[in-house]
């Protein structure tokens, strides 16, 4: 019987994992950079389907920048 579960229970886990690295990526890093872009760049960038990957990279470094912040305070 746990042959038979144990891959489902693996691929139900690997959905899961899928599921939030997604999240992350979409919501939490492609919004920071988004609003970090159209605060530094005053609503000129990004722009629509163009800039996604500025859009990541500049999330990325704008999360990084404040953990290292907060690193340096503590």
């Amino acid at each position: 019987m746990e042959d038979v579960l144990e891959p489902l229970g693996r691929f139900i886990l690997r959905i899961i994992k899928w599921i939030l690295v997604e999240f992350i990526v979409e919501l939490v890093l492609k919004g920071i950079g988004h609003v970090v872009l159209k605060l530094l760049t005053f609503g000129k960038y990004p722009r629509a389907g163009k800039d996604e990957g500025n859009t990541f990279a500049v999330g990325f470094i704008t999360v990084v920048a404040v953990f290292v912040g907060i690193v340096m305070i503590a």
